[in-house]
């Protein structure tokens, strides 16, 4: 692991020199600044003499868009660098070091996107991926329906929405009566009833669960059994098309799958350098305080 970290270094050292101008000499040279491990009262990991806070990962999470892992990481690679970029004699002030630690993390992620591009995936490797997870490359069955709803709540509503659906069942044409809701008519019961199609829609579509479940429990096209209620009031629904799932070739795929490999490598890769770290004692984690961290709502487990 320290292989992969000084290698990438003389990489970032080159670029950095050239961008900050060269090092300061050791006559002139400041410290940078570093983190009192007591003043950190959130701790979850430790760096030599670097700490790193929940806080400044939250921090991180919101400036860079990442969850807490990704953040995480991130700090550790940098704090790592750095400490080795002061090993070999690179030393800058504390607002050098923040654009030199941005540079090598930015260098790092280049050349592990550059080993691991969608084209760099082999064609055995995709025909593989395919071969095993073809269940998962294709267009999963959809269902267009439309419906004339109620928009209320009441049991007049669900009394409304009953005889609509009965209308419907009994109609040799139920389009027809859709086009008289859709025109404004014919009730006149004061209630708000509007007609309207919705497009073709699969089960894992952002829509009200209750009308959903009811779309694709029915088994065959035309008027649900029953009316369905929602937070918009009730439903007379009406199965228009069941459209099957179909495969979708390896050519058709083959994109898909070229960019989710590359991105597993990467991330593969990165999570391999830091748990070689920790595993090298470079690392020290504050179990707690990374319990604590991941604890916050919305953030993923920690990975194993």
């Amino acid at each position: 692991m320290r292989t992969v970290i000084v290698i990438t270094l003389v990489g970032a050292v080159a670029l950095g020199a050239a961008a900050l101008g060269g090092c300061q000499s050791e006559s002139d040279e400041v410290q940078p600044q570093r983190p009192d491990e007591s003043a950190v009262t959130d701790l979850v990991a430790r760096l030599g003499n670097r700490s790193i806070g929940a806080s400044e990962v939250q921090n991180r999470m919101v400036a860079e868009g990442v969850d807490a892992k990704a953040a995480l990481e991130q700090l550790i690679d940098e704090a790592l660098l750095v400490q080795e970029a002061e090993r070999i004699g690179f030393t800058e002030n504390r607002e050098d070091q923040r654009s030199l630690e941005r540079l090598m993390v930015r260098t790092m992620l280049r050349d592990l996107e550059k080993e691991n591009t969608p084209e760099a995936i082999s064609e055995e490797e995709v025909r593989a991926t395919y071969a095993l997870h073809a269940d998962k490359f294709e267009d999963p069955e959809r269902r267009r329906s439309w419906q004339i709803l109620v928009e209320d709540q009441s049991e007049g509503a669900e009394a409304l929405a009953k005889s609509i659906l009965a209308e419907l069942h009994r109609a040799d044409d139920p389009r027809a009566v859709y086009e008289r809701y859709a025109n404004g008519g014919p009730d006149s019961s004061g209630l708000e009833v509007k007609a309207e199609d919705l497009p073709a829609i699969s089960e894992k579509a952002s829509i009200k669960k209750p009308y959903k479940k009811a779309l694709f429990a029915a088994n065959a096209e035309g008027p649900l059994d029953e009316v369905v209620k929602t937070s918009y009031g009730w439903h007379a629904i009406v199965l228009a098309e069941i459209l099957p799932g179909q495969a979708r070739t390896l050519d058709d795929a083959e994109n898909e799958i070229r960019t989710l490999l590359s991105e597993q490598k990467r991330i593969g890769k990165l999570i391999t350098i830091v748990q070689g770290l920790e595993a090298q004692g470079l690392v020290h984690y504050e179990e707690r305080g990374v319990e604590r961290l991941l604890t916050v709502p919305a953030l993923p487990e920690r990975a194993k």
